[in-house]
C-alpha cells in the first residue's frame, strides 16, 4: 500500500504552519489531519473516506413543508489512491 496519504499530509501540514503565528499552540489529535478517516481493522492502516450529504424538507400530513430539513451521510471508502493511483487494500 502506498503511503501517499501521509506524505501529502506532511507537505500539507508544513503548507499550513508557514501561516501559523508565531507562538501558537497546535492542536493535537482528531483536529488535525485528514478528516473521515477510519482505522482498517484488517490492515491496520488509516483509511480517508468521501462523504456524501443529502438534505431534504419532508412534507407533513395536510401536505405542507416541514418546518426542519433531515439530513442524511454515508461514508464511501475509495478503491484506489487518489494521488497517485494504487489499488487501495
Amino acid at each position: 500500500m502506498c503511503d501517499c496519504f501521509k506524505t501529502v499530509g506532511e507537505r500539507m501540514k508544513q503548507r499550513l504552519m508557514e501561516k501559523v503565528p508565531e507562538g501558537a499552540e497546535i492542536k493535537k489529535g482528531f483536529d488535525t489531519g485528514w478528516e473521515n478517516t477510519c482505522l482498517s481493522l484488517s490492515s491496520g492502516d488509516l483509511i480517508v473516506m468521501l462523504k456524501y450529504k443529502l438534505a431534504y424538507r419532508a412534507n407533513k400530513k395536510d401536505g405542507s413543508p416541514a418546518k426542519n430539513l433531515t439530513r442524511m451521510e454515508g461514508n464511501v471508502t475509495m478503491n484506489h489512491c487518489p494521488f497517485c493511483g494504487e489499488k487501495q487494500e
